[in-house]
This record gives C-alpha cells, structure tokens and sequence, in this order.
C-alpha cells in the first residue's frame, strides 16, 4: 500500500505537485489560524452586553419560596455572578464575591449570584461551607443565562444603579465540563474596580 502511495506521488504532474504544496502549506496552515481565532472570538467576554439595560426576569430564591425580580434591583448598582458547586474556579472567587458584598451592601451594592446547572442540595451546600450571605437565585431553565449570552462558569456581570451593563468579567477560559465552558476566576482588582465603577457612575 505505501509503495503504491509512493509510486502515485512520483506520478503527479508538476503542476498537481504545486497544489499539493500550496495545499499542505498554505491552505492548511491558513485553516488552522482560523480555527484558533474563532475559538478565541468564540471564548471572548460579551462586552456587546455593556450599555445595554438588565433584562427583565423573576426567578427563584435558593433555599426559599420566594422570588426574586429585576424590579428589585432597580436604582442599585448590581453584580450578577454565574456559578455552579462543582465548578472549581466559583470556589475561588466565592470568598471574594462575600467580601465585597460586605464591604459594599452600606453603599447599595447589590450583589446576586445566580446558580446554573447544578442540583438545589448542591447549590446549597456551597453557600454553607463558603458562609455566603448575598441573595442566590436559580436559572434552572438557563433564561437568564441565554439572555445575556453567558459563554461559561463563572462568569460576572456589572450593572450601575440605571440598570445598564458597564463590564463584564471573568478569567481565560481554562477547560470545559460537558457542553459548559469553565472559565478562571474573576480577579479581585477587577472586581474592586468594576464596583468602584459602578458607584462613580
């Protein structure tokens, strides 16, 4: 079979031989950067979200029987962060997400954080062990999640008190779970500068 294959290509004309070439050296290659480039245009954070108003939604409390609205959330700058038990970076930046709903809820800062694709035992049991005190609320039909275009977990998102997205934050993407993205965790100077932000604003 390899000599045959050897022997065919000693057959091909010089002018095959030349689009072979620009095939395996050109067009290949050029293939592959596009590739790339479209995972990484396909991984990039959805500023196209920033200026645009907080959609409308109600979805349920964690662990309650109420509800929580976007009505609620009006004139308070809020940072909405997806997040799931079993994504490892949300258990990075939980801690992080809790000192800066306390350092920042006298001021009016809201912060929500929304569970997705997890199961509610779960969802509550990380609360309890990182002792987070913000509301949660759970998208179980991901309506939120596909409203805002959301590319993996976690992933944050700032409103200022007139309900308009001013940023959005996350780290590189570092892996994936199923069909979800797992991206880093947001970095804190990010997350202090996008609150300050919010505030002048």
């Amino acid at each position: 079979m390899v000599e045959a294959t050897e022997a065919d290509a000693k057959s091909l004309s010089p002018k095959s031989r030349r689009v072979v070439r620009l095939l395996a050296f050109v067009v290949v290659p050029a293939l592959f950067v596009g590739l790339v480039g479209y995972g990484l245009f396909s991984t990039a954070p959805p500023n196209s979200m920033v200026g645009s108003d907080v959609p409308e939604f109600s979805l349920p409390l964690l662990g309650n029987d109420g509800t929580l609205s976007s009505a609620e959330l009006a004139g308070r700058p809020v940072v909405i962060n997806f997040w799931a038990s079993w994504c490892e970076p949300c258990r990075e930046e939980a801690g992080d997400l809790q000192a800066a709903w306390e350092k920042y809820r006298d001021q009016g800062v809201l912060i929500l954080g929304v569970n997705v694709q997890d199961s509610e035992k779960d969802a509550e049991a990380f609360v309890d062990e990182f002792d987070l005190t913000f509301p949660m609320v759970r998208d179980k039909d991901l309506v939120l999640y596909n409203e805002l275009g959301v590319r993996g977990l976690p992933e944050t998102f700032f409103a200022d008190a007139q309900g308009e997205f001013i940023g959005v934050g996350s780290g590189e993407e570092i892996g994936q779970s199923g069909p979800t993205k797992t991206l880093g965790a947001i970095d804190p100077a990010v997350l202090e500068s996008q609150i300050q932000l919010m505030l002048e604003g």
